[in-house]
């Protein structure tokens, strides 16, 4: 039934949610303006950086707040591990490939697989190609979200910098075996899109989460992909 000048009482219902959606887009982009204007190595909205090597975004503090654990979260590794490393990162940012690509795979090897460590991995998506590769994620079974992930890290190059990432995303998920209407269905599912965003937004708002990518061991923030050196020196200060 359509309201007072033709709008339906759905969309108005709706136009919060949409708008909270917007509101943190925006406040993002401010971010990534004013930290590419810095060269912090800090995704341009809506393209890519020039390669500025890791090292230079790198920053690690002292112990302090670590972000609280979430149901939903995905989650690699035991969860009963001692040591908790958060990490968050936008699936369009080339140092969050970097560190999916590269150094991951250290890390998982010398801490995740013993037990040691558990990786809980959180989107702050930089602009709506980020987020619609977010929403994918969510579209596979919870076993497959890391699967999916690491896919869209390592095949970054083919959807988060074209014209269309949405058609390129569509070809992604049906080697996963997710037709167009299901993905379709994903990207429109607006409880999903304002789960990412409420989650994003704690980070950026809460606990400082200004670039990506960002994280947090056991209390220790690190922002950047750096060396597996740094993380392997944190991981085991933060060891029992």
């Amino acid at each position: 039934m359509s309201g007072p000048g033709g709008q339906s009482n759905l969309a108005r219902e709706r136009r919060p949610e949409v708008d909270a959606v917007k509101k943190y887009l925006i406040a993002v982009a401010i971010i990534v303006v004013l930290a590419a204007a810095g060269a912090i190595g800090y995704e341009r909205f809506g393209g890519k950086p020039s390669p500025i090597p890791n090292g230079d975004a790198a920053t690690t503090s002292t112990p302090g707040d670590q972000p609280p654990l979430y149901d939903d979260d995905k989650v690699m590794g035991d969860p009963n591990a001692p040591v908790t490393m958060i990490e968050y990162a936008s699936l369009t940012c080339p140092h969050c490939a970097d560190f999916h690509n590269n150094i991951l795979p250290e890390i998982k090897k010398a801490y995740i697989d013993t037990g040691k460590v558990k990786l809980v991995y959180r989107d702050f998506p930089l602009n709506q190609a980020a987020l619609r590769g977010a929403q994918l994620t969510r579209c596979v079974p919870a076993q497959n979200n890391f699967g999916m992930v690491e896919l869209l890290f390592r095949n970054q190059d083919s959807w988060a910098f074209v014209a269309d990432p949405v058609a390129e995303l569509t070809k992604l998920a049906a080697t996963a075996g997710i037709d167009a209407t299901k993905f379709e269905a994903c990207i429109n599912d607006q409880a999903m899109t304002d789960a990412i965003v409420t989650r994003a937004q704690e980070g950026q708002e809460k606990y400082g989460v200004a670039s990506t990518p960002t994280f947090f061991i056991n209390g220790r923030k690190i922002s950047g992909a750096q060396p597996f050196e740094d993380f392997d020196k944190v991981i085991k200060e933060s060891l029992p």
